[in-house]
């Protein structure tokens, strides 16, 4: 069974939520008497502040699509290596055999622009063998071993950067989840310990009480702000 998509519980931005917390473990040493009558303790202070340590040390969204963005770089790079060097024994083998003899086609669908990247790897593996069965017939258009060796290595340098590639993408997923996941736990902790916190001074200290609202909106603050009295 698919497992559900991991989202956000709130809507405060993630900055703001960090902000929030390192505020509300400060507000709660401040009324650390209030809250120990409530049950507030060593380990529960531990446990929030754990979960903030925890926001904090993973990568943001923008650090992981970098990542991402780097490792794609660098299979189109490679990719684009190896093209090259196909295009030119695709040449050598027209030039000598002919466009649409049996020969030519033995080198694999010479379309390679058009094909994925997992295809063009396949085509090279099926180029490398033909070109070292024609190498003699081929050496006049400037084919040699050393080319050939040059496009198995060009070819297993693609295949091991599109492993890479795809190994990061499923990385920044799973980095991305639980992040998402960690997020979740610091709000639920904030929304819980600011709730007590209202509770506690309700009606005794209002501005307390006004210290432990948490507006559940991207700035963190009031969807409309009160004006000035005229």
């Amino acid at each position: 069974m698919k497992k559900e998509q991991v989202v956000r519980d709130f809507k405060l931005a993630d900055s703001v939520l960090k902000q929030k917390a390192d505020e509300l473990i400060g507000l709660i040493d401040r009324d650390i008497t209030e809250f120990t009558d409530r049950g507030y303790n060593a380990a529960k202070k531990t446990e929030l502040t754990t979960a903030l340590h925890t926001v904090d040390n993973f990568p943001n969204d923008e650090q992981l699509e970098a990542i991402k963005i780097n490792l794609t770089e660098q299979k189109d790079a490679a990719r684009n290596v190896l093209e090259k060097t196909m295009r030119s024994i695709f040449n050598m083998a027209e030039n000598v055999f002919g466009l649409y003899s049996a020969k030519y086609k033995e080198f694999g669908n010479a379309g390679i622009s058009q094909q994925s990247d997992a295809e063009i790897v396949r085509v090279a593996k099926i180029m490398s063998s033909t070109a070292e069965k024609y190498l003699s017939q081929l050496a006049d258009e400037g084919l040699t071993a050393e080319k050939i060796t040059t496009l198995i290595t060009q070819r297993d340098a693609l295949d091991v950067a599109i492993d890479a590639q795809a190994k990061g993408i499923s990385d920044r997923d799973v980095a991305t989840e639980s992040r998402i996941e960690a997020l979740n736990k610091l709000y639920q902790l904030l929304t819980k310990y600011a709730g007590i916190g209202q509770n506690i001074f309700y009606e005794t200290n209002e501005a307390k009480y006004n210290d432990y609202i948490i507006y559940d909106t991207p700035s963190g603050l009031p969807e409309t702000l009160p004006t000035d009295p005229m």
